[in-house]
């Protein structure tokens, strides 16, 4: 009997034991997605799985770990276990994310009858939210596609390029190959180096690192420079003075920081005073005549997972109040990497409005009620992946662009292009649709690899 009591008393004490390491591998893994560390955070996660444990939450955050690192066939297969498991459970939010991967793959809505009935049953009245992941055919009536020829670039690499801007006789961007400054750290969400910030030349082959303390070892990316090219704009972690700053709940979030160009390198590198360590801001953008900044940011009030805001700079160097651009232009969903060409016409990203999947890019031009129409710019600038960061002369209707499409070298590729159809003259805007529509279906384009 004795031995009995003994035997239960450590089976409990096992099991209880259990739970307690379990619980606590759950909250590393939170925290490591807290702290945008996703692959950190799966490997936990999974590892938690493969003990016999299925909470939604774990398909939910490696569903989201993948989807938010743009691995979207992955987080296919996980929000599809996600949905066979709780499907009484499932938040509208992973039924959204859960469509658009199934989109960016190329698969139907209409095939799974399940996501059907999720969707009738969660969603009364189709909206913008779902317009944007089911869209109507119209790219393809409107004959919108095709305006472009579309090339890529020889300064790809096996890691990820993307942000592309216009420097004199120069192309900046951001890449996360290595480097020899800081080739040991890498960070969590993608096991990669961070990105820096790189320049060409065209006609030439040879990749530099832009000089001075605009590159640290954590995140430099979206450089855009002021036309006398004394002036920087980027996107840097929240990182300053040697010192990685976090928010309340422990993130580590973006903040637009500026520098000074001064005998071949940049100085004197200072955040703006806007940021705030609660909230990003990012990928800046200047009009034409320098006197207003475009860029991206979650904070407060704003309508979606990330907006469009602009702020005017002042003659004496201050800053305006940020202000949202507002419905026309801003979703539920994302908009980001702003870019202004010299006629005034606004390009962005954006996930929210219709578009073939993932970030598609869209130029918005405001009309005489104050408001946006907005263009998609349709194939093969857009895919059924995320496509962004467009930048364009249009004097010479050439430019840049960034991709995970397929066919690539790394994770994100820079591609060049030329413009050979102008934009048309109608003005498509994003309407809800009234009923599930058969997901459009991109033929394959084909690309050619050259030097800029």
């Amino acid at each position: 009997m004795v031995f009995i009591k003994n035997f239960g008393a450590l089976l409990f004490l096992f099991f209880w034991g259990t739970i307690i390491s379990q619980e606590k591998q759950l909250q590393r893994a939170n925290q490591a997605f807290e702290e945008h560390g996703h692959s950190k955070a799966r490997n936990i996660y999974k590892k938690i799985l493969r003990k016999g444990y299925h909470d939604k939450e774990l398909y939910e955050k490696i569903g989201d770990s993948y989807y938010f690192d743009g691995k979207l066939e992955k987080a296919a297969h996980w929000y599809e276990e996600l949905v066979k498991r709780h499907p009484s459970q499932i938040k509208y939010e992973h039924l959204k994310r859960y469509a658009h991967c199934l989109k960016h793959i190329g698969s139907y809505i209409d095939q799974d009858v399940t996501l059907q009935k999720l969707f009738i049953n969660k969603i009364q009245n189709l909206d913008n939210d779902l317009a944007s992941i089911v869209p109507v055919n119209y790219l393809q009536s409107e004959n919108l596609s095709m305006r472009f020829v579309v090339n890529a670039l020889s300064i790809n690499s096996k890691y990820s390029e993307y942000s592309p801007s216009f420097y004199n006789n120069e192309l900046v961007f951001a890449s996360s190959r290595s480097s020899k400054s800081f080739s040991s750290v890498v960070n969590d969400w993608n096991n990669q180096p961070f990105l820096d910030l790189y320049y060409t030349t065209k006609g030439q082959k040879k990749i530099t690192r832009l000089k001075g303390d605009i590159n640290t070892k954590f995140h430099e990316s979206s450089a855009v420079f002021s036309k006398d090219g004394k002036t920087v704009y980027f996107t840097r972690n929240n990182y300053s003075k040697g010192k990685l700053k976090k928010s309340t709940g422990g993130t580590t979030l973006l903040k637009i920081y500026k520098g000074e160009y001064s005998k071949g390198k940049w100085i004197n590198i200072e955040e703006l005073p806007f940021n705030s360590n609660e909230y990003s801001i990012a990928h800046p953008a200047l009009s034409p005549d320098g006197r207003l900044l475009y860029f991206a940011s979650d904070m407060p009030g704003s309508l979606g997972e990330s907006d469009l805001y602009v702020c005017s700079i002042n003659e004496d160097g201050s800053f305006g109040k940020p202000k949202n651009l507002g419905s026309s232009i801003n979703t539920s969903g994302r908009e980001t990497f702003p870019y202004i060409s010299d006629k005034g016409n606004l390009f962005f990203a954006s996930d929210g409005h219709k578009g073939l999947g993932g970030l598609d890019i869209f130029m918005a031009t405001q009309n005489d009620t104050g408001n946006f129409d907005i263009y998609n710019l349709g194939e093969p600038i857009n895919s059924n992946k995320d496509d962004f960061t467009f930048i364009i002369d249009e004097s010479n209707h050439r430019g840049y662009f960034a991709s995970n499409r397929k066919g690539g070298m790394g994770d994100d590729d820079i591609y060049g292009f030329k413009q050979i159809i102008s934009f048309p003259d109608q003005k498509l805007r994003s309407k809800p649709v009234k009923k599930l529509e058969r997901i459009f279906r991109l033929q394959p384009v084909k690309v050619e690899t050259t030097s800029l």
